[in-house]
């Protein structure tokens, strides 16, 4: 995952992010816009807000605020953050990802894969993006590694054909 990455630590203010030589956990994130250029492999989260806070700016205001002016419908934007009823994080697109949009779906698609990258999980709720509104990582990203379930003993058992003959029969009587 941050394999020959420098891994840079999430601070509250705007943070200009070069995916291709930088790396970052999304797990740390509380809740913040991104924008994300996968052409560029340029990653701008802006300032984090508390749960209840007001937002004083927009996802324009925030890519100015890291130095960018131009280009803006080049970024895929959105919202990242895990807590609350989202454990393992939610990525959620703003404005809405249709399949039918070719170009804004495969830059999405990308910017998914980035966040693969960057400490997203299997269950990490997707927001958004193509058919559904609501759908787990796994279900976009197919080859992500999805914790396997155990299974239980009487599961093992049902799958073993005759396994209630390889018991070993005792005899409770007493010899004499």
């Amino acid at each position: 995952m941050f394999i020959g990455k420098i891994k840079i630590p999430i601070v509250p203010e705007v943070m200009r992010i070069d995916t291709w030589t930088q790396a970052i956990d999304i797990q740390q994130i509380d809740n913040r816009r991104f924008m994300y250029n996968p052409d560029m492999g340029l990653l701008v989260l802006g300032r984090q807000y508390a749960a209840v806070s007001l937002t004083d700016s927009s996802h324009a205001g925030e890519l100015a605020a890291a130095g960018i002016t131009k280009d803006y419908d080049a970024f895929v934007r959105g919202w990242v953050g895990t807590g609350g009823d989202y454990p393992v994080g939610v990525v959620h697109f703003a404005p809405s990802v249709d399949a039918r949009n070719i170009g804004l779906f495969d830059r999405a698609f990308d910017t998914l894969k980035m966040f693969a990258d960057n400490g997203l999980m299997c269950g990490t709720v997707v927001r958004g993006f193509g058919k559904e509104w609501e759908q787990p990582a796994s279900a976009i990203l197919t080859d992500m590694w999805q914790p396997a379930a155990k299974p239980s003993v009487r599961r093992q058992l049902k799958k073993q054909p005759g396994a209630k003959a390889a018991r070993q029969k005792t005899n409770h009587q007493q010899e004499r």
